[in-house]
């Protein structure tokens, strides 16, 4: 039954990630075609900024949050669990509001100081009104995935994506800002406003849920001493990752110019990767992303009750799947990258980019998979450790490389991150659960059942991109095929 729930959950996930992903592709498309791969650049360094702030109040109390719940709920706790739950989204909206503040009013020095741009000081201001709203919903969030139910959270993200997009284009159409900081405010007030309409919604959707289970609260002694243990490190290590990367970001267009690009080209190819060829990386991973969510609670549940079996047999099954499903992708982008950025931007160099970047997508799968299993385990602090040993070295090759080799040295830096990370998490993990990884059938296999077909379809004459979209279509009709037949058959 708990395996049928967790498959059923994330199907749903899964599913509502999909349009999700899709209303987004649709934004940075028409992002990119209104306000052009230079707005985009700008867009992509207002938002590291605030990321900073984003992660300090939510990633920390997401997981507090599920890691409550579950561990109250599997000791058929309820009321201790509302307890903890609502104790933390009251947290998180104090301290949410708190940096909201400081982000109102050191908008003037981040985006004049440390960006070096005044027309990312008016969208910083935006921004900084959603912060105690995301933090909330976020804590809800997390109450939902420990409660294994997807549906509420699924419907809250669609709700917010909508409302980021249509805000925007609403203001595009109507107010056709003539700047590419009015813009980008425009952008922003989409993303504030979903975060304001969300909240609500998560609230209403929380407080129904806590209505049918007829939970009543029940004070917990030494909370604060639970909660530290997993928020503290955790927020911490966010703030400093997500500060380490707005340093990397702006360090890009900076070393851009170094290399010898202006201000606009510099920014324009920052938009390019950051806006334009990451969302198409990322995509595919809808049907995979849900999964490492939704293990973390599993995985809890599992070490509580001290099931090393069921932990080992779940993180074999998700590695598998994992590598099963990136490997394909990868060779799929490394052919046919160019027809899609065509069909999909009409930019050339976001095909090429996608080419470069496309073998680091089965690390980048299996590091979000792992850093899931490692917080289900109560390993945190080491996958903590590992993103920000990565988010270091990230700055530091950012600094020397992209100077002396532009473009090119992003992209290295990026390929290396991934590498490393992942290596890190899945030793960490590996040393942990003692899982044995089968080359052959989770690597060798795959690569050669989806390397075939693709081989086969690019000596076929171009006819262009619909033809493109067929080609790529076979291919993943004969890999599934392929897998099919020379899948081992139990004794």
């Amino acid at each position: 039954m708990k395996k049928r729930l967790f498959v059923k959950n994330g199907v749903i996930m899964s599913s509502s990630s999909l349009v999700i992903r899709t209303i987004a592709m649709f934004s940075s498309i028409y992002m990119s075609d209104t306000i052009g791969s230079e707005g985009i650049g700008l867009y992509r360094l207002i938002v590291s900024i605030y990321l900073f702030f984003a992660s300090a109040v939510s990633a920390g109390f997401s997981l507090t949050v599920t890691r409550l719940v579950t561990d109250y709920m599997s000791l058929n706790k309820a009321s201790n669990a509302k307890f903890a739950a609502e104790r933390c989204m009251l947290i998180s909206f104090i301290l949410g509001s708190v940096l909201g503040g400081i982000m109102f009013f050191s908008s003037e020095f981040l985006g004049l100081k440390f960006l070096g741009d005044a027309r990312t000081v008016q969208p910083l201001r935006i921004l900084s009104v959603s912060l105690p709203f995301m933090a909330v919903s976020a804590c809800i969030r997390g109450y939902f995935t420990a409660q294994r139910k997807t549906l509420p959270s699924s419907g809250e993200q669609l709700l917010e994506q909508v409302i980021e997009i249509a805000v925007f284009m609403f203001i595009i159409v109507y107010f056709k800002p003539d700047d590419l900081s009015k813009a980008c405010s425009a952008a922003v007030t989409g993303t504030t406003a979903a975060e304001i309409i969300s909240f609500f919604y998560a609230v209403l959707l929380y407080a129904v849920d806590i209505r049918k289970l007829r939970i009543s609260s029940k004070k917990v002694n030494g909370l604060y001493r639970k909660i530290l243990p997993v928020a503290a490190p955790v927020s911490a290590n966010s703030c400093l990752r997500s500060g380490l990367a707005a340093v990397e970001n702006v360090l890009i267009p900076f070393g851009l110019k170094r290399y010898g690009s202006n201000g606009e080209f510099a920014l324009s190819q920052y938009g390019i990767i950051s806006g334009m060829t990451m969302p198409v990386l990322t995509f595919p991973s809808v049907f995979i992303m849900p999964f490492a969510m939704l293990i973390v609670p599993e995985m809890a549940e599992a070490n509580i009750k001290k099931r090393k079996n069921g932990i080992k047999y779940m993180t074999e099954k998700m590695f598998n799947i994992t590598l099963l499903y990136s490997i394909p992708i990868t060779v799929i982008f490394m052919f046919f990258a160019s027809p899609i950025c065509s069909l999909l931007y009409h930019n050339d160099s976001a095909g090429i980019f996608l080419t470069m970047l496309a073998p680091v997508i089965p690390f980048m799968y299996l590091d979000s998979v792992a850093d899931g299993m490692l917080k289900g385990l109560g390993k945190q602090t080491s996958y903590l450790v590992f993103n920000l040993i990565d988010s270091i070295i990230r700055v530091i090759l950012t600094y020397i490389l992209v100077p002396i080799y532009g473009i090119t040295g992003v992209v290295g830096v990026i390929i290396f991150s991934e590498l490393l990370n992942t290596t890190m998490s899945i030793w960490k993990l590996v040393s942990v659960t003692k899982i044995k990884i089968k080359i052959f059938d989770s690597i060798i296999r795959p690569i050669i059942c989806i390397t075939l077909p693709c081989t086969l379809c690019i000596l076929l004459p171009a006819l262009g991109t619909a033809a493109a979209l067929a080609k790529i279509i076979l291919c993943c009709l004969f890999y599934i095929a392929a897998l099919k037949i020379t899948e081992k058959k139990p004794a």
